[in-house]
C-alpha cells in the first residue's frame, strides 16, 4: 500500500488525531497520562498509537516498565510534518 495511503488511513480516525495534538501540545508523555488525559484504556490509547507509530508518524521507548510516546519529527520524513501541521493548524 502506498505510504501516503496509509498515513492518511491511520489518522482518519477522531481519537488519533486527538492523540496527535495532546502528543504536539505535550511533547513526550508515558502511556498512562495519555490514556488518563484522553479519557480512554490504557489498551484502547495503545492500540491507536501504534497504529500511529507504524506510519512513523509517533515514536515510542520503553524504560523501567514505563512506554513513553512522542512525535517523529524526523526532517527526513517531510510528509510526516506536512500531515501533523495540518492536523494541528485545523
Amino acid at each position: 500500500m502506498d505510504v501516503k495511503l496509509r498515513i492518511f488511513k491511520a489518522v482518519a480516525y477522531e481519537k488519533r488525531i486527538r492523540l496527535i495534538k495532546l502528543l504536539y501540545e505535550k511533547g513526550r508523555m508515558p502511556l498512562r497520562d495519555i490514556s488518563d488525559l484522553m479519557d480512554v484504556p490504557e489498551a484502547t490509547a495503545c492500540r491507536n498509537l501504534k497504529i500511529l507509530e507504524n506510519v512513523g508518524l509517533v515514536k515510542s521507548s520503553i524504560t523501567n516498565a514505563i512506554a513513553e510516546y512522542w512525535l517523529n519529527r524526523d526532517k527526513r520524513l517531510p510528509i510526516n510534518q506536512k500531515v501533523i501541521n495540518i492536523i494541528i493548524n485545523n
